[in-house]
């Protein structure tokens, strides 16, 4: 794991309050008791769904680092999903699909994991507009676009049921930052400083803007029978 995700880890583990509401957000979307995290990094939702729910929740992860900390959370973990078709009820990523050159192969691949009539659930970064530096240092390939994403879930197979923008305020701080030149990178004191005092008041703005603009998207679909 490279240096750079390995510091993108451990401060989105920090980020409390944009966590939680994440977390929420998604549980809100009705998940079953079976659920894979694909590309799980440390396990933090993994972790949330299993304590505070008692779900059973695999984790799916290839990174050396993150497995140990997945171990040691207890956290039942694969890195093969050549077993596993079929398997699951609900399968949830958080910003991994951009991390992978070919998104569509890899929708078509988490399509044939799921049961009939099973639902995916991702939560994507959205917007080239705030294409940063930041991007480009954890290896992104893509911002999504609502209507390339919702193409691509068309073509691998998934019927979008619902989808929304999220988290409003943060595309106004890249945006900002991409304007004034200023250089992000993953540093835990501003991450944290921004989770305790911009984003924790200023997310009821998702209220508003939820269907016209946020740093990420959240999509459900369906398997088409």
């Amino acid at each position: 794991m490279k240096k750079q995700d390995i510091h993108a880890l451990e401060s989105i583990e920090k980020i409390q309050n944009y966590n939680s509401y994440i977390f929420e957000k998604i549980y809100n979307k009705g998940l079953s008791k079976k659920v894979l995290d694909f590309g799980c990094g440390y396990g933090i939702f993994s972790e949330y769904l299993k304590k505070k729910f008692n779900f059973e929740v695999i984790g799916y992860e290839v990174n050396p680092e993150a497995l140990k900390k997945l171990k040691v959370k207890g956290i039942k973990t694969i890195s093969s999903l050549d077993k596993y078709e079929a398997s699951f009820d609900y399968i949830i990523s958080m910003n991994v699909l951009e991390h992978i050159k070919d998104d569509e192969i890899m929708i078509k691949d988490l399509n044939t994991l799921l049961k009939d009539n099973g639902r995916l659930i991702l939560y994507l970064p959205n917007s080239m507009k705030v294409w940063t530096d930041l991007d480009n240092l954890v290896g992104h390939y893509r911002r999504y676009t609502k209507k390339d994403l919702l193409s691509k879930l068309d073509r691998g197979g998934f019927a979008t049921l619902s989808w929304e923008y999220v988290d409003f305020i943060g595309w106004v701080v890249l945006y900002l930052s991409k304007l004034l030149r200023i250089n992000l990178n993953y540093d835990e004191k501003r991450l944290t400083n921004y989770d305790k005092y911009i984003f924790k008041l200023f997310k009821y703005l998702d209220i508003f803007f939820k269907y016209f603009l946020g740093k990420n998207i959240l999509v459900v679909c369906s398997k088409k029978n």
